[in-house]
């Protein structure tokens, strides 16, 4: 007997989450690059991790039809400690220790992101190109552990960070672009749909730093491509109408930072950040595929 669409389906999901999940392992592997160790992320992120393949594993909305889902979202972050390497000609070479950072949602630009997700007709799966802007301002006041030599000379080692730092931020944005592969619970008609996902992509960082007593030619202010970013989400969509929902979703990004300093040289950091987010869609479905009357 020959198969059907509908059981090529769920075949067809599992294969997509396997490589994506596969990916997202091999990331996750302590790397010189990346400089991700296991720490950085709380445990139950983990958790979920090994649990979301099993999201992928059974259904199919063999009733729903194709749907782009357009949508835009805000809300409040929270960047954790990283650690931070500057190198410079003339003899700067320092790691810093946990740095804390200062995301500042709420003031202009504001945090904020853009998204499209293409819903798979007869599946509960999609693809998500999702764009978002977040700040980070390193608290310069801070005292942090430090070793290496900063123009020739042994640093201290604990210092404020801002004795070597007149400028350190992302405050236009470490920009994060990923592709995402996403599951929904099944539309049918309910009103309240779950949905979790992961990715990976790139960071379009502003970078500008800048060394304490150095002249401001000296100050780099560009934006960079870096990375790559990883990205985990989850959350609740409200469909209140056929065309348009709401929802509420907590996402973390984590990004190699490396950016080219003026005058030679490069800071070299990876931002890890919590979020809170809420924001309207629109979609774009077919009328006969709607899932709410």
């Amino acid at each position: 007997m020959s198969s059907t669409p509908h059981a090529e389906r769920p075949r067809l999901g599992q294969l997509a989450s396997g490589i994506v999940f596969a990916a997202l392992a091999a990331l996750l592997v302590p790397q010189a690059k990346l400089r991700l160790p296991f720490e950085v992320l709380p445990g139950g992120a983990y958790v979920a991790l090994l649990g979301l393949p099993a999201l992928w594993r059974h259904g199919s909305d063999a009733d729903s039809g194709a749907d782009l889902q357009v949508a835009a979202y805000g809300g409040t972050n929270h960047t954790m400690r990283s650690r931070l390497h500057l190198i410079q000609p003339g003899g700067t070479d320092i790691r810093f220790g946990d740095i804390a950072w200062q995301g500042e949602p709420f003031r202009a630009p504001p945090y904020y992101g853009l998204r499209a997700t293409y819903w798979l007709p007869g599946q509960r799966l999609g693809i998500m190109g999702d764009f978002t802007h977040i700040k980070a301002r390193a608290l310069r006041g801070n005292a942090v552990e430090q070793t290496g030599q900063r123009d020739g000379r042994a640093v201290p080692s604990r210092q404020p960070l801002s004795a070597t730092f007149k400028r350190l931020e992302f405050t236009h944005g470490y920009n994060l672009l990923t592709l995402n592969l996403v599951r929904r619970g099944d539309v049918g008609r309910a009103r309240l749909i779950p949905y979790a996902g992961a990715g990976l992509g790139l960071a379009y960082p502003h970078v500008e730093v800048q060394r304490t007593g150095a002249p401001d030619a000296t100050r780099t202010y560009a934006y960079q491509i870096a990375g790559p970013a990883l990205q985990l989400l989850g959350g609740v969509e409200w469909r209140f109408g056929r065309r348009l929902s709401v929802f509420v979703e907590y996402k973390l990004d984590c990004a190699a930072i490396n950016g080219d300093l003026v005058g030679g040289g490069q800071v070299d950091t990876t931002l890890c950040t919590h979020q809170l987010l809420a924001g309207p869609a629109f979609h774009l479905r077919p009328l006969q595929a709607a899932a709410v009357p």
